[in-house]
């Protein structure tokens, strides 16, 4: 044998290894679902809701099924999905994964409740009549703090005490504000609905999670994920983007101007994204002008405004508002007159065109590099 033959040989030899190696330390997912045979005891609460396994030729895969959700949106009732769990059989986990299947665009919360303890929630945008992958780091998920949530004793997601997880399709909530000009910005779609959960997974090995820190900065959301974490109010159409005019994943969203009502970006955030910033910075485009409303929310009822003007020609524009700039919303229920970042509940961006200036256009607006900033 030559001396190339043998050093080709022993470098096969070695790749084989590392890779059979790497093949060995990969870890078995703690739980893995296909509903090729049943529904993995996923059980539906409210009203009619019910589940089935489904094999329908045109929506689940050859070898194996998908979890079928039937349900009801109206007025009074509440329907969901959900998985119980042994206590302590999560306790290593990190990631859950899994592709959903919704008959109109909508956006899901799915949430870990936690055994005498609170709910963690996080939400994904799914678009219609298409398979959606969804990816969650257990570090996205987000203690739910509204009045009626149960209260959690430490504020922090323990996966070792999660009894349960649960998926609902968050329209249900809007039908029940009584104020008819904020429920007018939900497009619900009242009666009879269908949801498919396909390859539930909870894994060990961890996964990026939506918010990092980079040395004296937090990114926000950074659109690792394949689904959308925001919610769009007032018409607003949303995808993960990466075109120009922005670089790298963005948020876009699409929607008409209209006079007298605003179009919403909304997204729930941990508290601990601000601790320590001194502003909020992000990047931005918007086809047509646009005067954005960036609100910050906070759980004791506090809302806190900065205005931001875009000059339209989908010209890339950088933000940075210091937090000591953002003034106190009319509608604010607090009793204080600035921003406390350990209290930040959600982040709103509002395009206000159309109620401030009465503006009537189509336009597209895109978003990314949202950070609190310690500058």
């Amino acid at each position: 044998m030559t001396k190339k033959a043998l050093i080709t040989m022993t470098s096969a030899i070695g790749f084989a290894a590392v890779s059979m190696a790497s093949m060995t330390t990969q870890q078995a997912p703690i739980l893995l679902q296909s509903f090729k045979d049943s529904d993995g005891g996923w059980m539906a609460f409210g009203g009619a809701a019910k589940t089935s396994v489904s094999h329908e030729p045109e929506l689940t895969q050859a070898s194996a099924g998908a979890l079928r959700f039937d349900y009801t949106i109206s007025k009074g009732d509440f329907n969901g999905l959900y998985l119980p769990v042994t206590i302590g059989s999560w306790e290593k986990a990190k990631s859950v994964k899994f592709r959903v299947h919704s008959d109109a665009p909508t956006v899901l919360v799915v949430a870990l409740q936690k055994q005498d303890g609170g709910r963690f929630v996080s939400m994904v945008s799914t678009p219609k009549g298409l398979w959606q992958t969804v990816e969650l780091s257990t570090s996205d998920f987000i203690l739910s703090q509204d009045k009626d949530d149960p209260k959690d004793p430490t504020g922090k997601l323990d996966m070792s005490k999660v009894v349960s997880v649960g998926i609902a399709d968050i329209s249900q909530f809007f039908l029940s504000i009584d104020n008819p000009v904020l429920s007018g910005l939900f497009d619900v779609k009242k009666g009879e609905h269908r949801l498919y959960v396909d390859s539930f997974t909870v894994g060990s090995e961890s996964i990026p999670s939506g918010f990092v820190s980079q040395g004296d900065d937090v990114l926000i959301d950074t659109l690792t994920h394949p689904q959308v974490s925001w919610i769009g109010l007032g018409g607003m159409k949303i995808v993960r983007a990466t075109e120009p005019p922005l670089s790298g994943a963005a948020i876009r969203a699409d929607y008409h101007q209209t006079p007298g009502k605003p179009s919403i970006l909304s997204r729930s955030v941990p508290s601990w994204v601000l601790i320590g910033a001194k502003s909020l910075t992000f990047d931005v485009a918007s086809a047509k002008p646009a005067k954005l409303v960036v609100q910050l929310e906070q759980v004791d009822g506090g809302k806190y405004n900065a205005v931001v003007d875009l000059p339209g020609g989908s010209i890339l524009t950088k933000v940075k508002l210091p937090l000591s700039d953002f003034k106190r919303s009319d509608d604010a229920t607090d009793n204080d007159t600035k921003v406390h970042p350990a209290l930040l509940k959600s982040l709103m961006i509002m395009d206000a065109s159309g109620m401030l200036e009465q503006a009537n256009s189509d336009n597209t607006l895109w978003v990314n590099h949202i950070a609190g900033s310690g500058s």
